[in-house]
């Protein structure tokens, strides 16, 4: 989703039996009015795997708590993601806040790795303790935007086999082939992931290990062909029809 787009969504728009989403509108950072989406392939649905649908329920559920704390404050949106008063959000603003967590995520590394215990930094930020915890197991994050999670999502996609057009869908592109002219640096990598795993169902004859030989002695594909040879002349010998060359075999080795 675009950041717009996620600042438009209505919570009513989520179907939890069918795990989809359905985007119909926008919210320009101009103007808090809905718009509609960006092209008519802009109203879509989108299906979103089980993790995210718990994420999602965990954030209703947080939703409903800031509902009931701020009473007769708060603001009625019906959206899906707004601030602490049910206020909608500006699509400028979710990406300062991304880059916040990712500076704050990064300080903590930096301030651990100067010395800093975890209860140090929990108060200097502030955030729980546990949260110090995940930046320093988690190792550095990438140097990305909010809406490089876009392009994240779509590579990784492409990566798990997804099929070009349901990601041209996914992502509201009016051609399939404009998603694969962006991400034209992905593909040759998945074809070549995919050749390579074709690869591997096909059965393939494992030689004999190389012995040390000496001089008079025949490489071991040599002895190996010649033992063939000597199968397919005894093939031969029962039907004519079947001889093999011995030519041919002996040209065939080293």
């Amino acid at each position: 989703m675009r950041r717009a787009e996620a600042a438009g969504l209505p919570r009513a728009e989520r179907d939890r039996e069918a795990g989809t989403i359905t985007i119909r509108e926008t919210r320009p950072d101009d103007d808090l009015d809905p718009d509609d989406t960006k092209s008519e392939s802009g109203t879509r649905t989108v299906t979103f795997d089980s993790v995210t649908a718990e994420v999602l329920d965990e954030w209703e559920d947080q939703q409903d708590a800031e509902r009931a704390a701020a009473a007769e404050l708060w603001v009625e949106t019906g959206l899906m993601f707004t601030r602490e008063d049910g206020s909608p959000l500006r699509p400028e603003w979710i990406s300062a806040r991304f880059d916040t967590h990712i500076e704050r995520y990064a300080a903590i590394r930096r301030r651990h790795a100067d010395g800093w215990s975890v209860a140090e930094i929990a108060k200097r930020h502030p955030v729980p303790a546990e949260a110090v915890r995940i930046a320093i197991d988690g190792g550095p994050l990438p140097p990305i935007r909010f809406h490089d999670l876009r392009h994240g999502a779509a590579t990784l996609s492409l990566a798990a086999g997804v099929d070009m057009k349901i990601i041209s869908e996914t992502l509201e592109h009016a051609r399939s082939s404009f998603t694969a002219d962006v991400y034209t640096s992905v593909i040759p990598q998945v074809a070549k992931a995919a050749a390579e795993a074709t690869a591997t169902v096909v059965p393939r004859r494992i030689g004999p290990t190389m012995a040390p030989q000496d001089e008079n002695s025949a490489p071991a594909e040599a002895v190996d062909l010649r033992e063939r040879a000597g199968q397919k002349r005894r093939i031969g010998d029962l039907n004519p029809g079947w001889a093999v060359s011995p030519n041919r075999i002996s040209s065939a080795a080293p």
